[in-house]
């Protein structure tokens, strides 16, 4: 049996989107692969009980039999928290290597993911490379390339891991249509000289970046006036509606699969962002649109979007939202997979996992 444990430099670098990718990648090759992620800090309600959001979506996307217990045995509750600052023992490396033993039964290959940077659980001795040092694996780090800072952090990752054989490489994402030559012809190379093996690079994609309408919904509290029917729609961008009418069609076409954030009260950029078939409207300030906005856009089955806040609080979280949505999409699941396999050495990768 092999694994390897998925670790990163730093939060939303695309590990998540990377397991599940290779998760999937490795089924279609035969493989009976198993997951767990270790330390759940993404804590949801299901069914009263509690669990980690990224073990129960790789659950579901790879079909796994195992019991969430045992994908994620430990839970960062406050409690436990509390418990590690007192210096409570907790028997935690008991609780890891018995789910890991459950988890890795009858399986080809373990997929391992960390916790937010590799650093995380650190105070509960659980950090990325201890867990990879006490279940006898290795650890391929992603990155997300956000400029040549992303290199300091590579090399100090690789500081934290300590002993070079444990790091298996890494992986680049999200790199710019800007920076793919720079980080292919300098980066790599000034890495690999450094003995770090770089697996892929994997470019910014508008399609991973895309958040569901729904998710919109759900993350402003909006209340949806209508377009109910298109909340599966992916948007990959937003605009801010807030030119002259005369301007803005001709602004709204320029960006595909775009939201357009608008005060409830500016119908002519309202319908201007429809006629641009753009995807969605979001209006802010409470302010309910025209009837004849809502019937125009009801016609042309573009969802409208009603939120509380003002267009600078709203524009503030899809910031954050648009690139940080979670891979639950299907079109998002065959982006993933086909970009790993089109970027990343799938061999070297598979025989450094131990394949």
């Amino acid at each position: 049996m092999s694994s390897i444990l998925i670790s990163s430099s730093e939060e939303y670098s695309g590990k998540s989107a990377i397991c599940i990718g290779l998760g999937k990648i490795l089924k279609q090759r035969g493989y009976s692969v198993g997951y767990m992620k270790p330390i759940g800090n993404l804590l949801i309600d299901v069914n009263g009980v509690l669990a980690d959001e990224d073990a129960v979506q790789m659950q579901k996307i790879l079909e796994l039999k195992d019991s969430i217990n045992d994908i994620t045995p430990i839970l960062l509750t406050e409690r436990l928290t509390s418990d590690a600052l007192m210096e409570v023992e907790k028997n935690l490396d008991n609780t890891l290597i018995d789910a890991y033993s459950t988890i890795s039964k009858d399986k080809d290959v373990v997929l391992i993911e960390g916790t937010g940077g590799i650093g995380g659980g650190a105070m509960y001795g659980l950090s990325d490379p201890q867990i990879a040092s006490k279940l006898g694996t290795k650890i391929l780090l992603i990155t997300r390339y956000d400029s040549v800072f992303a290199v300091d952090r590579i090399l100090s990752d690789y500081k934290i891991i300590q002993d070079p054989a444990m790091l298996a490489g890494v992986i680049m994402t999200d790199v710019s249509s800007s920076d793919i030559d720079n980080v292919s012809e300098l980066v790599v190379p000034f890495l690999e000289n450094r003995g770090i093996k770089v697996f892929g690079i994997i470019p910014q994609d508008a399609t991973l970046r895309s958040v569901p309408i729904c998710g919109i919904v759900e993350d402003l509290h909006a209340k949806v006036l209508s377009g109910a029917g298109h909340l599966e729609d992916l948007v990959e961008h937003y605009l801010v509606g807030a030119m002259e009418v005369n301007s803005a069609i001709k602004y709204f076409r320029r960006v595909p699969n775009c939201a357009v954030i608008t005060g409830g009260d500016r119908s002519d950029i309202q319908l201007a962002a429809i006629e641009a078939k753009v995807k969605c409207l979001v209006l802010t300030g409470n302010l309910r649109p025209s009837e004849a906005v809502l019937g125009t856009a009801e016609e042309a089955d573009i969802p409208v979007l009603l939120v509380r806040g003002d267009t600078m609080s709203t524009i503030e979280r899809m910031e954050r939202l648009i690139g940080r949505a979670r891979i639950k999409h299907d079109v998002k699941l065959k982006r993933i997979v086909n970009l790993i396999e089109s970027n990343i050495d799938l061999n070297s990768l598979t025989k450094a996992i131990g394949l």
